[in-house]
């Protein structure tokens, strides 16, 4: 990250905690109500998000070669939850029909849970590879 990025982003940083922090006291001395400490929080989670959008588009941009990684492992996710899709049954259990509208919700429930336990076991399997590769060296 260059010099004049970085200290642009400490300075906003600062100022975000700065406000953080008078908008906490001015909340538990009953100056504002909870209403303004929601919007505030509404506002530093816009912040975040555009922030983790945009910074790494701004890398990518200066660094085009990084960016292969980062499509590969995008495309394994896609590949992921379509597999999961594929797998997933639509069917409807009468128990649960207070919480799903329907066979398409249900295959999108199914798919989260199979989605999730790939990337689940993907991630033990990393960490166990990466143990046993540290080990054998």
């Amino acid at each position: 990250m260059s010099e004049g990025l970085s200290k642009i982003l400490s300075i906003t940083l600062y100022a975000l905690l700065g406000i953080s922090a008078l908008l906490g006291v001015l909340f538990y001395t009953e100056a504002i109500g909870a209403d303004s400490i929601i919007y505030w929080c509404y506002t530093l989670f816009f912040i975040g998000t555009a922030a983790a959008i945009v910074l790494p588009l701004i890398h990518l941009g200066k660094n085009p070669a990084g960016a292969k990684g980062a499509v590969i492992g995008l495309v394994a996710l896609v590949v992921v939850f379509v597999i999961a899709y594929v797998v997933a049954g639509d069917e409807m259990l009468p128990k649960y029909e207070n919480f799903i509208d329907g066979p398409e919700d249900s295959k999108l429930v199914g798919m989260g849970l199979i989605a999730f336990y790939i990337l689940g076991f993907g991630a033990i399997g990393a960490v166990v590879y990466s143990s046993i590769s540290k080990l054998i060296k």
